[in-house]
């Protein structure tokens, strides 16, 4: 539970669990949790981003339109696959924003026109076949890809994630994974999104045909309005990476005691 205390929150163990769980379980106002899930199956000797599409995704530098299309007919209103997505982004002042699409099949669809960052799209309805028929794409401005929901899955499994205005996130952990005969190199790396710098490599983790848990023993702060991505390469290309990593998220006005 959450006392305050010298006029600070101050936070003990409850009945339930411990602090993890209490933030999981929004014992404690200000603080959320957040789990960011993503996966490539074909990460090559040069660096690139851990997301469902290939390379490294290219940012949004100002608000501007974001739309989505499948490469299957199938992915409609009246179709076997996905019928209509969630799509979780960032507008232009990097506040979170959510928005229900109809798809279209092939054809495509607006999703806004202030789009900055994608943040998370998942499947919410879907016909007889109950995944995505085709590659659902996420592209703004120019055909820049923001994101895919892969054939056969629900979710665009994008490990890049932004904190939103008025939000400090904590990096705590995360889960890194290298498929039969595959081996990586995954970096954890993080930057200022309002003025384009260089990424800094926070973490780095060396797996091979393994998994490995990452516990931080001092939680990494990562401020408002900063790009976090996790990138990834082989030496002997072609590898199957899967990368889970935990935040804590502190509301800045409501928990502002660091």
């Amino acid at each position: 539970m959450a006392r305050e205390i010298e006029g600070k929150l101050r936070v003990a163990n409850d009945l339930w669990g411990n602090f993890a769980f209490s933030v999981a379980t929004g014992k404690i106002a200000g603080l959320s949790s957040r789990v960011v899930f993503g996966r490539s199956l074909d990460v090559d000797t040069t660096p690139e981003d851990v997301w469902a599409a290939d390379g490294v995704m290219v940012y949004a530098s100002s608000a501007t339109t974001l739309s989505v299309a499948s490469s299957s007919a199938n992915d409609d209103l009246l179709g076997t696959g996905a019928r209509t997505v969630v799509v979780e982004y960032l507008d232009g002042d990097f506040e979170t924003k959510f928005v229900e699409v109809d798809l279209d099949g092939t054809n495509t669809v607006q999703v806004a026109t202030d789009f900055r960052r994608m943040q998370d799209a998942f499947v919410k309805t879907a016909g007889s076949g109950g995944v995505a028929a085709g590659n659902i794409t996420f592209s703004w401005t120019g055909g820049n890809t923001a994101g895919v929901i892969k054939t056969g899955r629900t979710d665009t499994e994008n490990t890049h994630f932004t904190i939103p205005a008025g939000y400090t996130a904590y990096l705590t952990g995360g889960l890194i994974s290298a498929g039969k005969s595959s081996d990586a190199t995954v970096d954890f790396q993080y930057r200022d999104a309002t003025n384009g710098v260089t990424f800094r490599v926070a973490q780095e983790v060396i797996v091979n045909e393994t998994a490995v848990y990452l516990h931080l023993p001092i939680y990494l702060e990562v401020p408002e309005k900063y790009d976090i991505r996790v990138q990834g390469k082989s030496t002997q290309g072609n590898s199957a990476i899967s990368v889970n990593y935990y935040l804590i998220l502190r509301k800045n006005d409501t928990y502002p005691n660091k």
